[in-house]
């Protein structure tokens, strides 16, 4: 079995692999405290869940963003750790120093040309929104990044003296009848906006022809997926096979 584990800056998502199928998912929030010991435990609990034991899983694929919690998966996993970069993934990258390219955006590149096609986008919306452009011949051609809609919610809140600290969703109207509304109204659907545009932008720019596929993933994909009328395929767990991929290919 796998463990494939996406850490991000504010949510992670562990996906148990028996070969190319999914059994198990667990989603919550990142812990930046936790230690090795806390993780065994934690990871011991969700194999649990799907009837399995730790010593069943033979590689640990992770893909995290944070660099203080690689550490604690390195030394939880042992010898079984499988970290995801563009040198593993065998990803040829157009970025000027490749070793920058987020590891979840180099899932997201390989797991696009291989569950859905290419020329392909894909769109990341988690605590920082980001565009993986993946070209025809499955190279990582560059991207976008831009703050997620927390974060934007989050800059408001402590850059202003009275502007409230608000969770985001899905607001009832575009014209908010309070400060709270106005709040998420206008990240929502600010955010929606700005994703349409730049994907727009990226199919133009790379010549990309009208039915690409432009596929959104991450922790607000669900919420804001059907808000953007860009996106041709919401895939909740995109970023997981392709930790798969390149976990079991290494």
């Amino acid at each position: 079995m796998l463990l494939a584990i996406d850490v991000g800056n504010s949510r992670t998502a562990w996906g148990l692999f028996r070969d190319e199928h999914l059994i198990a998912v667990q989603r919550s929030a990142t812990d930046p405290t936790i230690d090795p010991d806390g993780l065994l435990e934690a990871v011991t609990k969700f194999l649990a869940t799907a009837g399995a034991k730790p010593d069943a899983v033979t590689v640990w694929g992770l893909a995290s963003v944070v660099p203080s919690l690689a550490a604690v998966y390195r030394a939880a996993a042992g010898g079984r750790l499988c970290e995801v970069d563009a040198g593993t993934a065998g990803l040829r990258v157009s970025y000027a120093d490749p070793a920058t390219l987020g590891p979840d955006r180099v899932a997201n590149a390989v797991a696009v040309a291989a569950r859905h096609s290419v020329p392909a986008v894909v769109v990341d919306l988690g605590t920082a929104l980001t565009l993986e452009v993946v070209d025809a011949e499955g190279s990582f051609a560059g991207g976008v990044i831009l703050p997620g809609p927390t974060t934007a919610l989050n800059v408001l809140a402590a850059g202003t003296a009275r502007l409230p600290r608000v969770a985001f969703g899905r607001p009832a109207r575009v014209v908010g009848r309070s400060t709270e509304e106005a709040m998420r109204a206008g990240v929502f659907h600010g955010t929606a906006g700005a994703v349409d545009r730049l994907v727009e932008a990226v199919l133009a720019e790379m010549g990309f022809p009208a039915d690409t596929p432009v596929v959104a993933t991450g922790g607000w994909a669900g919420e804001l997926a059907p808000a953007l009328r860009t996106v041709t395929v919401y895939d909740e767990t995109l970023t997981l096979e392709g930790i798969r991929l390149v976990c079991s290919r290494a």
